[in-house]
This record gives C-alpha cells, structure tokens and sequence, in this order.
C-alpha cells in the first residue's frame, strides 16, 4: 500500500508538468494575439483621425467652392462653429494660404493691416516673412486660432523648401497633400510636426489639366498638426506604458522602399528610442496620407501585458503537486480509517453544538412529538435545556396543535402564536419542512423565530403613520393660507409696477426738462449776441443820422460806418443762425421722446441732434466727444428711444463717470453688421465701475447718488428700451480707473408693437 502512494505521487508529478508547459505556451500565443491586436487598433485608430481631419479640410474646401471670395470673418465664424477643442483634438490651427504673385504684395499687405472684420483695429503689425525676392508668393492670411499661433501669421511658405514642394504638388494634382517632417514656426519646443493641405481654385476656371489648374490656382485650406498631440488623443492611455510606437515619412515612393527611419523623418517616438522593448514582439503598418505615407512599427515593452504570467503555471504547479499528494495520502491513509471515523463523531457533535448557538428555534417533529430541539427552540418558549424533548407539540399553544392541524403539503411558512412555559403568549415566524418523502403534519423540521419586537414595532408604525396623515391635513390647511398670501402678494407686485412705470415716466420728464434747461442756458449766449450787437449798430446808426443831418459826413466815415455794420450783421446772422440750429435739434429731439413715433431717419442725424442738446452741460464738464457714425445707417425704428437711450447715457457718464475728474471723452460709434443690425458703442475713459455695480446696474431703483440727484431708474429705462422697443440687445464692459462701455446691438428694423399692428390692421380695413 505505501509503495502504491509512492508511485501515484510520481505519476501526477508528471502530469502537473505536462500541463505547465501547456500552460506556457497557450499563454504566448495570447499574448502575440493581444499584441497583434493591440497594434492593429492603434494603427486602425490612427488612420480613421487622419482621415476624419482630411474629411473636415475637404468640407472647408467645400466652404471655398461655393464662394471663393471668403472673408476673414466668415472664416473664423466657419472654425468656431467646427468647436475644435472637443471634436477635433489634435489640431494646432486651421490656415488658408492665400497665393500672392510679386506685383500684388504691397496691395495685399495693405489690404491685411485695414481688414476691421474681426478686430477693430485691423492688423497694424502684420508683416510678410520671411523676405524673399520671388516671383510667387504663398502667404499664410487666414489662421485661427489666432492665440498661440501668431508666429504664423504672415509666414511665406514659397520661401521654404518643405512647404514650398507640397504647395506646388497640391496646385498641380488637385489632391490633398501632406508636407514631411517639419517643425512649426509657433512650436518654440521643436517637435515634429506636418501640414495637411486642398488647393483651392478660382469659381468658373477649367481644372482639367495643370496649366488650367495653375491659372485658377487661389490658395490652400490646411490643417496644422503636432503629431505627439494628434497620437496622444489616439492612442488609449491604457496601452501607453505597455506598447512602443514609432512613426517615420515614408515619403511618396512605393511601399517597401521607403528610406529608413532617422531623426530627419521620425515623426513621433513614444519613447525616443529609449525604451527596453520584448524580443519577437514587433509589427509594421502603414497610414497613408494623401500623398505621402507613414511608416508605423510598434513593440511591446516589459510589463503586466505582454509578459508571460507566472502565477497561473505556478499555481497549476503547486495544485499538481498537492493532489499528487493528496491522492497518496489518501492510499496511505486507508490505513487509518478508525482515526477518522473518530474524527468524524467530533465533527458532528461540534455540529450539534453549533446547531444549539442558533439565536432561532430548531425543532425535530414526529407524530405530534417533538424529538429533538436546539438551546435556541427551549430559550425562545422559556424551558430547561432538555426539558422540551419528548414533549407533545400541542403543549406548545392554546388549542389545537400548531405543527399538526392543517399542515399538508411538504412545506410550510407563516406566523403563529405560542405558548411559553410562563403562559404568556409570543408572535413567532414558523417555517417546516418534511422529511424525506413523508408529510410535513406526520414528520419535519421547523424553524422557530420570535417576532414580538417586530410586531411591536409595527403596531408603532401604524400610530406613527396615522399622525403622519393628520400632519397631512394640516399641511394642506397651510398650503391654502400661503396661495391666499400669494394672490395679496401679486395685487401688492402689480401695484408696485404700475409705480416703478410712474417713476419711470417721471425720470422721462425730469430728463427732459433737464434738457430744456441745458438748451435755454445755451440759447442764452447766441441771443444776447445778438441782442448786444443790434443794440451797439442801433447807437451806430443814431451817431451816423446825426452826422448826416449836419451835413459833415466824409468818405472815411461812410466807409468806417458800412464796415461797422456789415461786422455787426455778421455777428447776428452767425449768433442766429446758431441759436436757429440749437433749436432745430432740440425741437427734432424733444418731438422725438415725447411722441416716440416709429419713422425712418439717419442715425447720425439722431446723435448729433442730441449731442447739440448737450453741448452746454458737456462743455461744463470739460467733456470732449468723438463721433463715428457713417451717414447711410437709415433705421426704420423710434428715433424717440435712441434718442433717450443716448440721453440717459450721456446724464449716467457725466453724474457718475465723469466723478472727481477734470476732464473726459465720450466716444459714440456705429456700424453695421450683418443680418441687417447695427452696433452701437459708447464709451467713457471715467472712473468706470466695480464688478458689484456691473452686476446691478440695470436694476431698477439701484444707483450710487441715492440723495444726491440719482433716482436709480437711468439704466434701467436703458435696458427696457433696447431690449423692448428697439428689440435689441446691451452689453456693459467696466473696470474701476479704466472707463465703461456700453455695447448696443439692434436691428435696422424694429420689431412691430402690438399698438402698431392693430392700427396698421384697421387701416387695411378701411
């Protein structure tokens, strides 16, 4: 028997080696698979990007097709619209290289430093380099974005070889192409980089042959990359410590006989060659990018991955050797079976023992007589240990036997009440079970549980739940008290409205009167003039009638006397025609805020009428004003409101804006947009405003002069006005010591008021 063990223990030794080398190689051949497959995604991912951002710069070239005359700025609206931070990650810049021939380069430079579509002040430091003598020239003009890519603006591609090549092969082929390894201009670090390029062609021109193509030949749409960002967003992070890839041009030859790789063309390196990378762990694929074509060869490197795993082979080892073990022990212990069997009488007297620590009753039940039970069943019903077996199970109740009476079937659950020792009756979670093929009444173990805490707990909740509904109901009683509050509260808000309108009627008024004030002040001057001269020309007069009545008059006289005189008509007629002017606009004005009728007008018109209204306040404030209106903006809109938009813009600057400070600027400008709008600007260089007082200064009642002439309705009939009757839209920009500016767009066309329409309705019934 011990030789027999022995020779079982050798024979599995064998077998658990047999089954480790089977184990070895199954595991090699997995990790080539995940290996290869891992290359494969990389390299399929790769691809599918580069071909997406090819996609994209064929649409933009699209862009161009249907209009070859694309400005900068719907350039830089087509970029922003692409959102290229989140859908297309990877790039450094989106560029349209314009085609310059040598004689056009002064234009064209010039034409670049006044373009305003995008900046206000156009492109004043915008240079071309570097400089080259040349007869074609191809100049970076369009490139966004513009932040970090500025080295690139201006940039003449023809003076550099790369560049140069790929623009000349793109012009040519119609095709896209792809330069080879360069480093960006805007890229201070020198990584590798490359410039996917579509040529871009003149509407209506032939492109059948290249001479045609060159003739039509406009410019390129490109897309710059860096490529470790661009394999950065492909590569899965998860791969990028266990899978070496380098990247090198393979130029535009054949597959196959591309040149090797080298530090001129590696186009990325994962880990610069650095690496310590598995032997028999390599593969090559090849992406190809319009013309070009990449070489990709990827390793695995030393890690979890691609190594071999030790522990199953390890662990099928061991198992190997402990049942060979086991098996012997097992002959060799045939020997012993009396040790065992006494081994397995304290088993399962340690299992009685456990049975007993239950907390719940374990019952055996036959006949109506309980044969054995746990410590558990005799501390829930209050016996002695023992005391309950060979009890009759009826003992156990008021009545019939809860084990017996009605029990069919071979399984029972629910809830009974027993009978302690005590007399005292307990709540109890029953479950039987019969044994072996007989019924649960004749034979079964059951399962015993006190409940009574739980239906304690129980009858608690029922208390706890109906003092909940009663809560609801005063609940509901409170919800009707607060809708009732609610209707109070609105009568008290409508109330309040029709007073904040009062209120803002009444800043109307005050702001006009104010006005009629300023004008009377400024009438003043021009009429006294003239009033002081009509009576200096009277005295003339009186003195020259004198003269004439005696009979003295000279030639030197006369002419002394008609100089005089044209001097002091002079004098009236400039005063009047003044005054005449000053009246003029404020009658325009006035008419225009008090009647606030829709009509067509000149928008400079409008804002030098209600500068000239000013004039006298703003000169006393010291306040010089800049106006930048061009003459054909014509509105069809309420010159009452603009007019009392720039009013109260005007009071707001010299109250607040002008504070404690000796002089000023105002600054208005308007243009058009698109879309029929027009921007309006006004601008102060003033003391400006916190970012509180930004935050609230279109709040009705908020002013900083409370008690001191503000009544905090100014900006805020600013605000109602634009957005309201103009139907547009008002921005604020202010920091403190920096002045304030206040942005107004709205259409050249005001929407319709309600009013309007029903008169406009009755009129067509008419």
């Amino acid at each position: 028997m011990r030789t027999l063990g022995y020779l079982a223990f050798l024979a599995g030794l064998g077998l658990t080696g047999w089954t480790c080398q089977l184990v070895h190689h199954a595991q090699e051949r997995q990790i080539r698979a995940s290996f290869e497959r891992d290359a494969a995604k990389v390299g399929s991912d790769t691809a599918v990007r580069l071909q997406t951002y090819f996609d994209m710069l064929l649409s933009m070239k699209g862009m161009f097709t249907l209009s070859d005359q694309i400005d900068r700025a719907q350039f830089a609206r087509f970029v922003k619209a692409l959102n290229l931070a989140e859908r297309y990650p990877g790039f450094q810049a989106i560029q349209f290289v314009r085609y310059v021939p040598a004689g056009e380069l002064e234009q064209f430079a010039a034409r670049v430093h006044g373009d305003r579509s995008l900046v206000a002040i156009g492109y004043p430091g915008f240079a071309i380099h570097p400089q080259a003598a040349r007869q074609d020239h191809y100049i970076i003009d369009y490139n966004e974005p513009m932040r970090g890519n500025e080295n690139a603006f201006g940039l003449d591609l023809g003076a550099l070889a790369p560049h140069l090549r790929a623009i000349e092969a793109g012009r040519d082929s119609d095709l896209v192409v792809a330069t080879e390894r360069i480093t960006l201009v805007q890229d201070a670090r020198g990584e590798a980089g490359f410039v996917a390029r579509a040529p871009v062609y003149r509407n209506g021109m032939p492109t059948d042959t290249v001479a045609q193509r060159r003739a039509a030949f406009v410019g390129l749409v490109a897309i710059v990359f860096r490529v470790g960002n661009l394999m950065n967003e492909v590569i899965d992070p998860g791969l990028r410590g266990q899978l070496a890839l380098r990247i090198h041009d393979g130029g535009t030859l054949a597959y196959g006989s591309e040149p090797p790789a080298d530090k001129n063309n590696t186009m990325y390196d994962s880990g610069n060659g650095a690496l310590r990378l598995l032997p028999g762990l390599e593969a090559t694929s090849r992406i190809q990018l319009g013309q070009r074509h990449w070489v990709v060869k990827f390793g695995a490197l030393e890690g979890s991955r691609y190594s071999s795993d030790l522990v199953p082979i390890v662990q099928i080892g061991a198992s190997g050797i402990v049942i060979s073990a086991l098996l012997a022990a097992v002959l060799l212990s045939l020997a012993r079976s009396h040790t065992l069997a006494e081994r397995l009488r304290v088993a399962l007297e340690e299992q009685r023992a456990f049975q007993d620590s239950a907390s719940v009753g374990l019952v055996l039940v036959a006949g109506g007589t309980i044969v054995r039970c746990n410590r558990g069943m005799e501390d829930v019903m209050g016996y002695w240990p023992g005391e309950l077996s060979g009890r009759p199970t009826a003992k156990l109740a008021q009545g019939a036997d809860p084990f017996v009476a009605a029990r069919s079937g071979r399984r029972w659950q629910g809830e009974l009440e027993l009978l302690r020792k005590d007399g005292t009756l307990i709540a109890c979670l029953v479950s039987g079970k019969a044994l072996a093929t007989s019924e649960l009444a004749e034979s079964g173990v059951w399962v015993v549980q006190d409940i009574s805490d739980r239906k304690t707990a129980e009858a608690e909740l029922v208390d706890a739940r109906d003092g909940l509904e009663h809560s609801l109901a005063e609940l509901e009683k409170q919800k009707a008290s607060v809708e009732l509050a609610h209707k109070d509260l609105s009568s008290v808000l409508q109330t309040l409205k029709q007073a904040q309108t009062n209120l803002i009627t009444s800043e109307k008024m005050a702001s006009l009167g104010s006005l009629v004030a300023g004008i009377a002040h400024e009438l003043n001057t021009p009429i006294g003039n003239s009033l002081l001269t009509a009576t200096a020309l009277q005295d003339m007069v009186a003195d020259f009638e004198q003269h004439y009545a005696s009979g003295g008059i000279k030639r030197s006289a006369l002419e002394t006397h008609l100089a005089d005189t044209r001097m002091a008509c002079t004098i009236m007629t400039s005063s009047l025609r003044r005054a005449a002017d000053l009246i003029t606009s404020f009658k325009q004005v006035a008419v225009d805020q008090t009647s606030d009728k829709r009509r067509r007008f000149d928008l400079a018109e409008v804002v030098h009428d209600t500068l000239a209204t000013y004039a006298a306040q703003l000169r006393r404030a010291n306040c010089e004003t800049e106006v930048d209106v061009g003459p054909a903006l014509i509105l069809d809109s309420y010159p009452g409101s603009v007019s009392q938009v720039l009013t109260n813009l005007i009071n707001n600057t010299v109250l607040h804006g002008f504070e404690g400070c000796a002089s000023g600027r105002i600054t208005i400008t308007a243009r058009q947009l698109e879309a029929e709008q027009v921007l309006l600007t006004f601008a102060d260089d003033g003391v400006g405003m916190s970012s509180k007082v930004l935050h609230q200064v279109f709040d009705p009642f908020f002013t900083t002069k409370m008690g001191q002439g503000g009544s905090g309705l100014g900006m805020n009939i600013v605000y109602n006005l634009v957005t309201g009757m103009l139907g547009g839209q008002i921005a604020l920009a202010s920091e403190p010591g920096k002045g304030t500016s206040v942005t107004i767009t709205m259409p050249m066309t005001a929407p319709r008021r309600s009013d309007e329409d029903a008169d406009l309705s009755a009129l067509q019934a008419r």
